[in-house]
C-alpha cells in the first residue's frame, strides 16, 4: 500500500469515526443525556435568637446531629426573670387597682338603690299631701315643701346615677389594665423562655462559631441546622429536558464515591432560571447584545431523590446525573454503559 492511499485509509477512519461520534453525540444529549452538573442540597436553616442576651452556655459541638427541641445554647436570663417579676408586680397592682374599683362600684349601687328608695317615698308623700290639699286639709305651702322634695330625691337619685356610671367606667379601666398586665407578664416569660434555644427540627449543627460569653443580638444567625432531607440538584440543557418528567429514572454517580451507581428517580424540574426574571423597576428593557453565532445553551435545574438510602454524603458534595428518559433497550444500554465508564473515570481525578 502506497503512502498516499494509507494516508487516504486513515483520513476515511477518522472521518467515520467523527461522524459515529457526532451521530452518538446527538442520540445521546437527546434521549440519554448526562450531566457533571449536579450536587447534593440540604434545608440549611440558620439559628438565631429571638431575643438579646449575653451567651451563657453552649450546649452542641459542630456536626453534632441534635433532635427536635433538644437544647442547643442559652443566654443569661437575669433580667429577663427581673422583667418577669416586674409584670407579675404590676398584675398585682392591677388586680388590687380592680378590686377597689369593684368595690365602689358595689358602694355606688348601694347608694342608688337608697335614693330610688327616697325618690318612692317622697313622691308616695307627695302624691298624699297633693289629695289632702285638694280636701282642704293641707297648705298651698305643705304641698310645694312636698314637690320640693320630690325634686330633691330625684336630682340625688341622678347624681347618684352618673356616679354609677363614672365607677362603672372605672371598673371597666381596671379590667383593662388587669388584661394589659397579664400580656406583658405572658410577653416577659416568653422572653424568658425564649434565652433557651432550642433545635426546630433534626439535624446537623454545621458552622458554629458561638461562644460562651458571646453577645447574641435576635435575629442574627449564630449556627446553621442542616437537615436530614436531601436531594440531588441537576442542571441540564432545556434541549436535553424534552423527554424528561417527573418520574424519569436517573442513575448517579458521586464524585466521592467513585465505582459506585446510585438509582434515582426525577421528582421535579424548576419552572424558570433567574435570567428570565424582570423586575418591575419603570425601566425599560435592556435586550442581551452578542455577536457569538452559537450561543450558550440555557440550562434548567432538575431536582432528584435516590431510590435507596442515602450514602454519608457532605451537602453540596458534587455528583454525575445519567438520565433515562426513553425506554428503548439499545438506548438504556448505551446510557448505563455511560454512568458505568464514569463511575470508573472517578478513581482518576
Amino acid at each position: 500500500m502506497t503512502p498516499e492511499q494509507s494516508f487516504s485509509r486513515w483520513i476515511k477512519i477518522a472521518l467515520s469515526a467523527f461522524f459515529l461520534f457526532f451521530v452518538y453525540f446527538v442520540i445521546a444529549d437527546n434521549y440519554m443525556p448526562m450531566t457533571p452538573e449536579a450536587r447534593i442540597q440540604r434545608y440549611v436553616v440558620p439559628v438565631s435568637a429571638r431575643v438579646s442576651g449575653q451567651v451563657s452556655r453552649v450546649h452542641v459541638t459542630n456536626n453534632q446531629l441534635v433532635e427536635p427541641g433538644q437544647l442547643l445554647f442559652e443566654l443569661d436570663d437575669s433580667d429577663y426573670r427581673l422583667a418577669v417579676q416586674r409584670a407579675e408586680l404590676a398584675l398585682s397592682q392591677a388586680r388590687v387597682e380592680q378590686q377597689r374599683a369593684q368595690s365602689g362600684l358595689a358602694e355606688v349601687k348601694a347608694e342608688v338603690h337608697k335614693a330610688e328608695l327616697q325618690v318612692n317615698e317622697q313622691e308616695r308623700e307627695a302624691a298624699r299631701i297633693a289629695r289632702l290639699h285638694r280636701q282642704g286639709h293641707m297648705s298651698q305651702q305643705q304641698l310645694e315643701q312636698a314637690n320640693t322634695s320630690t325634686s330633691l330625691a330625684r336630682d340625688a337619685l341622678t347624681v347618684a346615677n352618673a356616679r354609677q356610671q363614672e365607677v362603672g367606667q372605672a371598673v371597666t379601666a381596671a379590667g383593662i389594665a388587669v388584661e394589659q398586665a397579664e400580656v406583658a407578664l405572658r410577653q416577659a416569660r416568653l422572653e424568658l423562655a425564649r434565652t433557651r434555644v432550642q433545635a426546630e427540627s433534626r439535624g446537623r449543627i454545621g458552622n458554629l462559631q458561638l461562644r460562651q460569653g458571646q453577645h447574641a443580638t435576635a435575629g442574627q444567625p449564630l449556627l446553621a441546622l442542616i437537615s436530614d432531607q436531601a436531594w440531588v440538584s441537576a442542571d441540564l440543557r432545556e434541549k436535553s429536558l424534552r423527554h424528561v418528567q417527573s418520574g424519569t429514572p436517573v442513575e448517579i454517580i458521586f464524585d466521592a464515591l467513585p465505582g459506585q451507581v446510585f438509582a434515582g428517580h426525577v421528582t421535579s424540574i424548576d419552572s424558570g432560571v433567574r435570567e428570565g426574571q424582570q423586575a418591575a423597576d419603570g425601566l425599560l428593557a435592556q435586550p442581551v447584545n452578542s455577536d457569538r453565532w452559537v450561543r450558550d445553551a440555557q440550562r434548567l435545574r432538575t431536582h432528584i431523590t435516590l431510590d435507596e438510602a442515602w450514602p454519608p454524603l457532605a451537602t453540596g458534595a458534587k455528583a454525575t446525573v445519567q438520565l433515562y428518559p426513553v425506554d428503548n433497550p439499545v438506548l438504556h444500554g448505551l446510557a448505563a454503559m455511560q454512568a458505568r465508564v464514569v463511575s470508573l473515570l472517578r478513581y482518576l481525578y
